[in-house]
């Protein structure tokens, strides 16, 4: 069969996938598995969200919604969006309801992308990023990100601005490191972004797992109108089956392109789950904190079980729900390999830990491994004390 030219063609179908398949079919196999390779938060979600979600199907909101969204959520998001992340909006015109924060990524980059434009991200980054970047038509250009702090900063990004250059991809606290950009970082980013006139693309799913007092700062916040900001209800309300994120811009162009691009690939998000949005947003807040908070026991208890290991030197997550951790030189590998992949391998088969290798989050990840506490506390905790027997 000939070569193919398609794009999608050279999308991957997923490493992370590759590992929770071996860890289910261990799984199966009667053995006992702690799921630390993908982000998928535990938690349940807030009973005033599930009421509301349980009434819209009693009240018959079962069928299409305006594209964009449905007006008491846009709103809603408008108003938390003006007042929690300071930015810049006219009013609930310049927000649009997407099907979780990757539906947002996909048409942001469709919207702005001609055939050949380049956007710079973090290397390593979260894998779909530079996906939907290559099926958009653009290249994605990778920043790699300097141990051991792997801060993002424009001092790391200014060498890559090219006239090709569309955008910089900002994306904090970050997949898959755990870093969070400090204001510095933010405002140093989008200054350089603002110089070269070029856009700024903020991923902020992980706004509020923020850990040890941090603080979120969005990059629209600071004055620069060409920032396209998006967020997710996935990782702050545990809703990531129920698919709903949202993309806010203050750009007439974008804003149309955006609205096309819903309508030719979801046309409306879920019209129930809808609703139960609008809930998570204007009901309590505490729920935030208390899984950030829980988030940050996990860490700990991860941390301490990893710290002192001898095959590989974890960093500190300061936000999200990841730990990045690079494979010392002098382990001996697996089954006659070394790398992310056999570091992932042998956990799977030594003790049926799941984990993510590094490469599939770009070429700066070789030679690493990302572990997530999003699964359940007694999984995290249980695996911290195994790993930390395990590799050492």
């Amino acid at each position: 069969m000939a070569a193919s030219s398609h794009p999608v063609d050279a999308i991957e179908l997923g490493g992370i996938v590759t590992v929770r398949d071996r860890l289910i079919e261990q799984q199966a196999r009667g053995k006992k598995v702690y799921r630390l390779e993908s982000g998928d938060p535990s938690f349940a979600v807030a009973p005033h969200i599930t009421d509301a979600l349980s009434q819209a199907l009693r009240d018959g909101h079962t069928h299409y919604t305006a594209g964009a969204g449905i007006k008491p959520l846009r709103e809603a998001l408008y108003r938390k969006l003006c007042d929690v992340n300071h930015l810049p909006l006219d009013s609930f015109n310049d927000v649009l309801v997407t099907n979780g924060a990757m539906n947002a990524l996909y048409v942001a980059f469709g919207a702005l992308c001609d055939p050949g434009d380049e956007i710079i991200m973090p290397d390593p980054t979260w894998t779909e990023t530079a996906d939907n970047v290559s099926l958009a038509g653009g290249v994605a250009v990778r920043a790699p990100l300097p141990a051991p702090s792997y801060h993002y900063t424009a001092d790391v990004i200014a060498p890559l601005i090219t006239k090709r250059t569309r955008a910089i991809v900002i994306n904090s606290p970050h997949n898959p490191t755990g870093m969070v950009s400090t204001p510095a970082d933010i405002e140093g980013i989008v200054r350089l972004a603002e110089r070269h006139g070029v856009w700024v693309l903020s991923d902020e799913a992980y706004e509020h797992v923020l850990f040890d007092g941090r603080t979120h700062v969005s990059a629209g916040a600071l004055g620069y109108p060409k920032v396209i900001s998006i967020y997710s209800f996935s990782k702050s309300y545990a809703m990531s089956g129920l698919r709903v994120g949202y993309v806010a811009v203050h750009d007439p162009l974008l804003l149309e392109r955006l609205a096309k691009l819903l309508r030719c690939t979801i046309n409306g998000v879920n019209s129930a789950t809808q609703v139960a949005a609008v809930s998570a947003i204007t009901g309590p807040q505490d729920v935030t904190l208390q899984m950030a908070a829980e988030y940050q026991h996990r860490r700990d208890a991860l941390w301490e079980g990893l710290k002192n290991a001898k095959a590989i030197h974890p960093v500190k997550p300061e936000g999200a729900f990841y730990m990045w951790a690079r494979i010392d030189e002098k382990w001996e590998g697996f089954e006659g390999k070394r790398g992310g992949w056999a570091m992932t391998n042998y956990l799977i088969d030594k003790a049926g830990v799941g984990s993510a290798p590094g490469e599939v989050f770009g070429p700066s990840g070789a030679g690493h491994i990302r572990f997530a506490f999003s699964c359940s506390t007694d999984q995290v905790v249980a695996a911290a004390k195994i790993l930390g027997e395990l590799l050492n």
